[in-house]
């Protein structure tokens, strides 16, 4: 089966607009640390997630496989958070031929996977009586790391609006607790590797994205105008896993030797699992999770014209259950 990007040259470039919100839950222990101050792990998270969000909308194009490449005018990072949750909105705007929601969607994503990479580095531990406290990596004393269960995983990735025509009408997000970035201190820090051993890392991550039922039909039977869904999102993710580092602010250059990539259709959508393995000083958990977010991303973006609805949203489409599931480092002998 072939892949092809679809002809939009005959189509008339006019104002478009999209907004995308998503979430990364923690546990409570791990998000009240974050208070006000945005500060944690291994810095400013709020300006952390906008600087990823805002690179990786101008770059969705090449990184997801059939997308155009469009004029991106504005990005807005919108960021709150809560008792076991941070959340962010992001709007793209653009003069195209084209929509920008994939766009919005793919630094919606990065966003919260930097989020995750930025977070890692504070951990919660637990006594014996069941109670928990966070403290810095390496400060655990007579207690036990309770796993990476601490980053429960990305949730709720969806478009919330899109425009076509006319002027911006905001995001709708009056009273939503969204925050200015620069009240957050500046300091943030690439973890120094120097030092660390070379490993043996090996990480897997999995995320679902719910489709409509005859979008489903579709993909089984081979029906779907761009090609072939499930080859282009696996390749999408391989190349994703090898150029996480690009998008991710603050992780390493890695080595990976090996990526493989699951799809398996369900009745209400996609699955999808990626493993990656790498020799470095470093894991490869993040790449594991950027690849899974642009294999399902591809799907969307290669299904997204039957899964409107008659104004041109989608009511029924979400990126959802992103998991870290295994990210083990064993130091070479």
């Amino acid at each position: 089966m072939s892949v092809r990007m679809i002809d939009v040259s005959g189509k008339e470039s006019v104002y478009r607009e999209a907004w995308v919100e998503g979430l990364i839950r923690l546990r409570p222990e791990l998000a009240k640390v974050i208070g006000d101050s945005w500060f944690i792990g291994l810095g400013n998270l709020a300006s952390s997630i906008s600087v990823a969000a805002v690179v990786a909308v101008k770059r969705a194009w090449e990184f997801i496989p059939l997308l155009h490449p469009i004029p991106i005018t504005n990005v807005e990072v919108e960021l709150t958070h809560g008792y076991d949750y941070v959340g962010l909105r992001v709007g793209a705007k653009t003069v195209a031929q084209t929509g920008v929601e994939m766009d919005a969607l793919f630094g919606a994503l990065t966003g919260l996977v930097t989020a995750w990479n930025v977070i890692k580095a504070r951990h919660c531990v637990c006594g014996p009586n069941g109670d928990c406290r966070v403290v810095e990596e390496g400060e655990v004393g007579g207690l036990s790391f309770s796993g990476v269960g601490e980053i429960k995983g990305i949730e709720g990735v969806r478009v919330i609006r899109k425009i076509k025509g006319g002027l911006s009408s905001g995001n709708g997000t009056e009273g939503t607790g969204s925050i200015n970035v620069n009240n957050a201190p500046s300091l943030v820090t690439l973890f120094d590797a120097s030092n660390e051993p070379t490993y043996i890392g090996e990480a897997e991550a999995s995320g679902f994205i719910k489709l409509k039922p005859s979008t489903v039909e579709l993909i089984r039977s081979g029906g779907v105008e761009k090609g072939d869904v499930l080859a282009t999102a696996q390749l999408a993710a391989i190349s994703m896993a090898k150029r996480a580092w690009e998008l991710l602010p603050l992780i390493h250059q890695n080595y990976l030797t090996h990526v493989a990539v699951g799809a398996e259709v369900k009745d209400n959508g996609v699955y999808v699992k990626v493993t990656t393995r790498n020799v470095s000083r470093t894991g490869s958990a993040m790449e594991a999770l950027m690849a899974t977010g642009a294999a399902l991303l591809t799907i969307w973006d290669m299904v997204k014209k039957y899964e409107k609805d008659e104004n041109g949203q989608y009511p029924d489409t979400e990126v959802s259950f992103i998991r870290l599931e295994k990210a083990v480092k064993t130091p070479m002998q």
